[in-house]
């Protein structure tokens, strides 16, 4: 963070440090990597939006669906699908729950049984 050797500043770094997976970092894709990064950073204001949301639903149903990796986390390393699984399943109404082909995540999302009726709410997920 800084050139600071505060208690606090040293905390962070090694917390940040315990999510970086172990590995080869030479294969390591930058530009792919970068987006993710950044993407991660919006995580606490999608998970208060989606607090907001599960709040609302008065008749929470399960759904299992299909999502396809995002484009950076195919073109990029292990570490950028490591962030995209870490993004869907920081959020309070979806969670992998397993990589079903080398290209599609099994996710589990609450919704709303009233939105059963329309397909277009549960693809949006």
């Amino acid at each position: 963070m800084t050139a600071s050797f505060q208690s606090n500043n040293i905390l962070i770094g090694l917390v940040v440090c315990l999510f970086i997976p172990f590995g080869d970092f030479r294969k390591l894709k930058l530009s792919p990597l970068m987006s993710e990064i950044l993407l991660t950073l919006r995580l606490p204001f999608d998970m208060i939006k989606e607090s907001i949301q599960l709040i609302l639903i008065s008749d929470p149903v399960d759904d299992f669906s299909e999502q396809s990796l995002s484009r950076r986390a195919l073109n990029g390393s292990r570490y950028s699908k490591f962030l995209d699984l870490f993004r869907m399943t920081f959020t309070p109404m979806t969670l992998v729950t397993r990589l079903e082909k080398s290209d599609t995540w099994r996710v589990h999302n609450v919704i709303s049984a009233s939105s059963l009726d329309s397909p277009q709410e549960v693809s949006k997920q």
